[in-house]
């Protein structure tokens, strides 16, 4: 790991290397955030957990430290050495794993989380801002596509990962557990020693020099907090909406990924080792599929319209996210799995859409300032809120029975939202570039 930082690798072996340790990064981190997901309700039996905090451990949890954190992160971003900032958030991640495995009780589980959240999270923003230097403006989506696929494998592996490995280590009747740990919590402990690997790589990983963009006024100066975020304001018309529009869709999808596996479990009466690998593999392609398609809608849009063209994508991805978001009502497995897929689908196009057009319409030395402020608004909103307004909502409903209505409810509104906000992005984004 050097000091300084180097130039773009003009070799593309060397610009794809670079931008595949990010994208393991990116994985890794994921896996960290989604882990408790699919033996969530293994951890509720063992802990004696309710489905309110079950929310508060899914969401607000994740969500505190990067609401409080993601701005200074995203300074940090600007003004110094990224790949350095990134070793550190990977050991949080690390950290709070092991400690999820180990917790006790609410109270220490909670804090696991905290840790995972503050990695996971404030990773996105240095990760994208290498992506950026590491890519020319015309290939910019596909550059942010491999970094949103990362994200897609990372939540695909820790569902069958998680999933397998927990039927792995269930321990047969009148045996003990691996260290005397159930299984859930052993697989924990193994993957979290199993993230060191992308971890040790990013030490090898240099420093690039941070290239300039069309709306670079002053290329590589990070103004202080103070004038960047009077800066950042003077483009609210077109910040404002892409960041609304990025949180409502995100709404629904962390709802999803927090509520789907007790619908699996509740609803349809299948447990991890029934639902693992196939959701697994449902995730996976789902995902890689929607960052491919996010992808290529954010450059041919771009080829098209040098400014609001690349949130055609996003737009499409909203409008696709209202109908899928009824999969929790389903009337069986396969229209769940599908409705869910195509809800994945739509999510991966949406965040291909934002990161593009943030890493191309605001200006270099105010990205990681406005990624930030996404990720501490979007964390906290869409990450933190939404699993527990879901849980609120099937209380105020009836009861626990209710959760596929409320699930389906919260996901249909937060996404018929995104499409107005993106609407409105495009309109000033096309209205400012003329």
């Amino acid at each position: 790991m050097t000091d300084a930082a180097v130039p773009m690798p003009a070799a593309p072996w060397g610009r794809l290397r670079a931008l595949a340790v990010l994208a393991l990064a990116m994985l890794a981190g994921m896996v960290a955030r989604t882990l408790l997901s699919p033996v969530q309700e293994l951890a509720k039996a063992d802990m004696g957990l309710s489905d309110n905090q079950v929310g508060l451990i899914q969401g607000m949890a994740l969500a505190l430290p990067v609401a409080a954190l993601a701005v200074p992160i995203g300074r940090l971003v600007d003004r110094t050495r990224r790949v350095t900032l990134l070793l550190a958030l990977s050991a949080l991640w690390i950290a709070g794993t092991v400690l999820s495995g180990l917790a006790w009780g609410f109270g220490s589980l909670f804090v696991g989380r905290m840790l995972v959240g503050l990695g996971a999270a404030g990773a996105v923003p240095a990760i994208l801002s290498l992506t950026a230097d590491l890519s020319t403006p015309e290939r910019r989506g596909r550059a942010v596509m491999v970094m949103v696929i990362g994200q897609a494998a990372g939540m695909a592996a820790a569902f069958a990962g998680g999933g397998a490995l927990v039927g792995t280590l269930t321990p047969g009747v009148g045996q003990a557990g691996w260290l005397g740990l159930t299984a859930w919590r052993a697989t924990m402990l193994l993957v979290a020693l199993l993230m060191l690997v992308p971890t040790a790589l990013l030490l090898w990983l240099p420093e690039p020099t941070r290239q300039g963009s069309a709306a670079d006024t002053v290329p590589d100066v990070s103004p202080k907090l103070a004038p960047a975020l009077a800066e950042l304001w003077r483009l609210r018309r077109l910040v404002a909406p892409l960041m609304a529009g990025m949180i409502t869709v995100n709404m629904g999808d962390a709802a999803a990924t927090v509520w789907a596996v007790p619908v699996l479990t509740r609803s349809f009466g299948l447990q991890p080792a029934d639902f693992s690998g196939w959701m697994g593999v449902l995730l996976g392609l789902s995902g890689i599929g929607g960052t491919v398609l996010g992808g290529l809608a954010a450059d041919w849009g771009h080829r098209r319209d040098a400014r609001g063209g690349i949130l055609w994508g996003a737009l499409l991805g909203a409008a696709l996210s209202v109908p899928a978001a009824l999969f929790a009502l389903a009337p069986g497995v396969p229209v769940f799995a599908l409705l869910l897929a195509l809800l994945m689908v739509a999510g991966a196009i949406v965040a291909v859409g934002v990161a593009s057009a943030m890493t191309l319409l605001v200006p270099n030395h105010l990205r990681g300032l406005c990624l930030g402020l996404m990720s501490a608004l979007g964390v906290f909103i869409s990450l933190g809120l939404a699993p527990s307004v879901v849980s609120l909502l099937a209380q105020g409903l009836g009861g626990e029975e209710h959760l596929p209505a409320a699930l389906a409810l919260e996901g249909a509104l937060a996404s018929l939202a995104g499409v107005s906000t993106f609407w409105r992005a495009m309109r000033v984004a096309r209205s400012e570039g003329a």
